[in-house]
């Protein structure tokens, strides 16, 4: 009958039957019918007392009890219970799910409720972000955010977490190289493997250039320079776009000197394609003083990469 009374929204009537706290059930019950109502901040504190007590409804009451802290803002409790619980050994997959949505999206709200107030380096801990890395699978917005933010804090205190991150070949290549640079700019000094498109590197922040200060950044745009900078601005302004995003897609990969001008003609082709301009690879041959194998072998390489 209570239960019944749930379902069809009526909580009030319900929680007239659920009086006795020393019942497990009872006590998460009330707690499903006090979120209903909108009593929070009864729902904290009837579920503070009924989480230490759980046992077989034990993730359902952490369920609830997340909620309330949400509806409350009181996002820091709620990101350590959650980061508590996703740390554990073991939990079941439903609510390892659950939890992991109620993470982002109370991150989320945490940084839109904060924004207004706070200068940015404020949004997320380390112990947030380093959550947020370790995920795996981690909202882009957040991801993103957090680390644009890790550029404001010690990255020295999750060098584990960010070793993991650049070796695992499951994580964003994109989100993997600024990582990298963030590492160059506060100038750790320690040797990393780092996997991207199936090929694998050994990382030193303290002897690698920035993306953008490589020398292969200068000699490919050289390149595309000579070739549309005059006749075709627009789309020399695409071309540099996209050689700067293939820089950061690729790197920690070195591009031999040699091979600039080849880089060149694939990333005029691909960008002229993707425009819907008719480009004759045989005329890039001779623009780029390139053979049209190798062309097309590097636009083959290039498509590994989506935007």
């Amino acid at each position: 009958m209570v239960e019944e009374l749930i379902e069809n929204g009526e909580y009030l009537e319900a929680l007239n039957f659920l009086r006795d706290m020393n019942d497990e059930k009872t006590r998460y019950l009330r707690l499903v019918c006090l979120t209903g109502l909108g009593e929070f901040a009864k729902a904290k504190q009837e579920g503070r007392h009924a989480k230490g007590l759980a046992k077989e409804t034990y993730y359902d009451v952490v369920s609830m009890y997340i909620m309330a802290l949400k509806e409350l803002g009181e996002y820091e409790e709620a990101i350590d219970i959650l980061i508590e619980e996703l740390s554990m050994p073991y939990i079941p997959y439903q609510y390892e799910n659950l939890f992991n949505t109620a993470y982002d999206e109370i991150l989320l709200e945490k940084k839109d409720a904060r924004y207004e107030v706070e200068s940015k380096n404020q949004i997320f801990s380390i112990e947030e972000i380093n959550q947020l890395l370790n995920k795996k699978d981690c909202n882009e917005d957040l991801l993103y955010m957090a680390i644009d933010q890790l550029q404001q804090l010690n990255v020295r205190m999750i060098i584990p977490t960010i070793k993991e991150y650049l070796a695992d070949s499951t994580k964003h290549f994109f989100a993997k190289t600024l990582l990298m640079e963030i590492l160059i700019d506060q100038q750790v000094d320690e040797d990393m493997d780092v996997e991207k498109f199936g090929q694998s590197y050994i990382f030193n922040p303290s002897y690698m250039p920035l993306v953008l200060e490589q020398l292969a950044y200068n000699g490919i745009l050289k390149y595309l320079e000579n070739a549309l900078e005059s006749e075709n601005p627009s789309l020399f302004e695409q071309c540099q776009e996209y050689l700067e995003y293939l820089l950061y897609s690729f790197y920690p990969q070195e591009i031999d000197e040699m091979d600039f001008n080849v880089w060149a003609a694939a990333i005029h082709y691909y960008v002229a394609t993707l425009l819907s301009i008719d480009v004759d690879l045989s005329e890039l041959e001779i623009l780029y003083y390139c053979d049209l194998e190798a062309i097309e072998e590097q636009i083959l390489a290039l498509k590994q990469v989506e935007c």
